[in-house]
């Protein structure tokens, strides 16, 4: 099972606001949205699955969409932000030892990996945030303000330093966040050996290295 669907559990099951039913529609509406696709998901679904009547979803989180961010989103954001922030620190912390090549590789190597252990949640979040204009909004607040702050000064470090090419940031985290879901899914949709992943990562890296290093100046 994903480490995220796991530490859910864990925190629904030690929530003493939760009755036992409302545990068991929070399990099995995440289990069926990573499996099935929060879109292919029905209410009825989710309540055969949690074996407890219709209704009962309704009475306790009142649609669908509410039991998507009553789950997956505010168990990502928590998640998410603090990763974010750990490696974030670590870099500023000695930003002079981590060139943008060696930053843009830790980081993409560390976040691959994680979506890579996480793929059924991130499959959730790729294709709402694809087909789905108002998950899409709600999905842009798993990043805390504070982390945006911080992923903006450290590219700002590397643009003034001449080691990153002189775009908007919001534009170079979109370059970024766009290639390595693409190709964590890609590689979901078209199984490859772990030697092969590897390679291809290590060629994903590259690419974006290359395509995001500023011309010599002549």
């Amino acid at each position: 099972m994903d480490s995220i669907l796991i530490l859910f559990e864990k925190r629904i099951q030690d929530n003493k606001s939760l009755t036992p039913k409302m545990r068991d529609i929070l399990k099995a509406s995440l289990e069926l949205f990573s499996c099935k696709g929060y879109s292919n998901t029905s209410t009825k679904d989710i309540a055969k699955a949690a074996n407890v009547a219709e209704g009962t979803i309704f009475k306790h989180f009142g649609s669908k969409e509410n039991l998507l961010y009553a789950t997956l989103i505010p168990l990502l954001k928590h998640t998410l932000a603090q990763e974010w922030k750990d490696q974030l620190t670590l870099v500023k912390q000695n930003i002079e030892a981590y060139p943008f090549p060696v930053f843009l590789r830790e980081v993409l190597e560390e976040k691959t990996t994680y979506a890579g252990d996480n793929i059924k949640v991130f499959k959730i979040l790729y294709m709402e945030f694809i087909y789905q204009e108002d998950m899409r909004k709600n999905l842009i607040t798993l990043i805390p303000k504070d982390i945006i702050k911080e992923i903006n000064e450290v590219l700002d470090y590397y643009k003034k330093k001449q080691q990153v090419v002189d775009l908007p940031n919001k534009e170079l985290f979109r370059f970024l966040a766009g290639t390595l879901m693409t190709f964590v899914i890609t590689v979901e949709l078209i199984p490859a050996t772990e030697e092969k992943k590897a390679s291809e990562m290590e060629n994903m890296i590259a690419f974006l290295i290359k395509g995001l290093t500023p011309e010599p100046m002549t």
